[in-house]
């Protein structure tokens, strides 16, 4: 993602610019399953946590995308 296009993109998010360091702290990442959309608009670190979380609860096909990714899928 171009500089112009990650500052709008925490703009739209209503996140200060200090406090973001990455992409990866903004809340623009899903899990997805072979099944649907699991949780969307969550920082990576979130992402993460509900992809284990689901992971222990024997969901199958699970990755991390950016909600553009995941919009695309349907629930």
């Amino acid at each position: 993602m171009v500089a112009c296009e990650f500052k709008e993109k925490m703009a739209e998010s209503g996140i200060m610019q200090d406090e973001v360091r990455s992409e990866l702290d903004m809340p623009i990442w899903s899990v997805v399953s072979f099944e649907r959309c699991e949780a969307s608009g969550l920082t990576y670190a979130e992402a993460a946590k509900r992809l284990a979380e689901l992971e222990a609860r024997k969901v199958t096909g699970l990755c991390l995308v950016t909600n553009e990714t995941a919009s695309h899928i349907s629930n």
